[in-house]
């Protein structure tokens, strides 16, 4: 469960650590925003690609 939680907040952790931003400095808002950004255009191209 670990491995899945650490693999769905990666894109907005990354963006964190690069920006140099702390976890105490962001309270997850960056990182809940790049992720929501990355994993909701992953999951329109997928729908994209089976709907029609």
């Amino acid at each position: 469960m670990k491995t899945l939680l650490w693999l769905f907040l990666l894109p907005g952790d990354l963006v964190r650590r690069r920006l140099g931003i702390t976890v105490e400095q962001d309270g997850g808002l960056i990182r809940s925003f790049v992720n929501m950004c990355f994993w909701g255009a992953l999951t329109l191209l997928i729908a994209l690609k089976y709907h029609g």
